[in-house]
């Protein structure tokens, strides 16, 4: 068991099952689905393994289920995840998630949250706060999520939060508001960062400054922004050699981030990493399937071009 780890992930571990089609379908319709492949997924199990083959001691706290692949497990081990906190919950299935890709690449998707829907009912698994610097609370039950935050902070770690696309359907105004008063970082694209301003009544998105220290708010294609009480920068992304598939280019923007912190990088330079670390995710399907070294992401990053 690995003592210290600079990076803690509280977060779904899931099986993508991943479709193409050329459009989405209107209400009470069909469309044809084609391409259906099956993956290695979970915004946390994704994180964790980019960050691992980064070279990023992380640990990985998650609830599956029986039926979790143990090709899965092996696949975090061998980079070096620490799966200490990795727990099936007897009788529950692991979370699976269904994603659309139409033909310009936007993305619906569909979640059965399978072991994570009885989280709330689990003992809190300590080990991935306590053995870590940084710890990120992705997706997951927002109560035991709470629990988390609290225990992060009393431990004086950094906090970072990012719900995701559950900041829509699984957070609501108070209990959103509650996790950002022990946060210390707030990552959001664009749309969740609306979302979460609405919780919270405010017009200008430096007002969430008055809950954490540091905005990450990705931009997608358009790169990201890196928003503090002192400044505001815009980082540009880094062109991939070829766009086929963007489940979890997010995630490997936060590995890419992370691999900064843990080298001492400046907060802008960590953003850049993140770009071209998601510059390499979107160059196949499945967000892990192009795990680049620290060398590959090196490289890459000389591509880059302020927006």
């Amino acid at each position: 068991m690995r003592k210290s780890n600079f990076l803690g992930i509280y977060g779904h571990a899931a099986v993508d099952i991943i479709y193409s089609s050329d459009s989405f379908p209107q209400p009470n319709t069909c469309v044809e689905l084609v391409d259906r492949q099956e993956f290695f997924g979970g915004t946390g199990a994704n994180l964790a393994r980019m960050a691992a083959a980064l070279d990023v001691k992380t640990a990985l706290a998650s609830h599956v289920g029986d039926d979790f692949p143990n090709k899965f497990k092996d696949a975090l081990n061998e980079v070096g995840v620490d799966t200490t906190d990795v727990i099936k919950v007897r009788g529950q299935r692991t979370s699976y998630i269904i994603m659309i890709s139409d033909a310009e690449h936007n993305q619906i998707g569909f979640v059965d949250q399978g072991a994570v829907r009885l989280q709330d009912k689990q003992p809190l698994r300590t080990h991935t706060v306590d053995s870590s610097k940084f710890v990120h609370i992705g997706t997951g039950r927002p109560a035991y999520m709470l629990k988390v935050a609290k225990r992060a902070r009393w431990r004086k770690k950094m906090v970072c939060f990012d719900p995701a696309q559950e900041i829509h359907y699984v957070y609501d105004p108070e209990t959103f508001k509650q996790m950002l008063e022990y946060s210390h970082v707030l990552f959001m694209n664009s749309s969740e960062l609306e979302r979460a301003k609405s919780y919270l009544n405010l017009e200008d998105d430096r007002e969430l400054l008055s809950y954490v220290s540091l905005i990450v708010n990705t931009l997608g294609s358009d790169g990201s922004r890196i928003i503090t009480d002192d400044d505001e920068v815009i980082v540009g992304a880094i062109a991939p050699d070829i766009v086929v598939d963007t489940t979890g280019a997010g995630d490997g923007f936060r590995a890419g981030f992370y691999a900064g912190l843990s080298r001492g990088l400046p907060v802008e330079e960590c953003a850049w990493v993140g770009a071209s670390v998601a510059s390499f995710v979107v160059e196949s399907v499945g967000a892990q399937s192009a795990l680049p070294t620290w060398e590959m992401v090196q490289r890459r990053a000389a591509r880059r071009k302020n927006v």
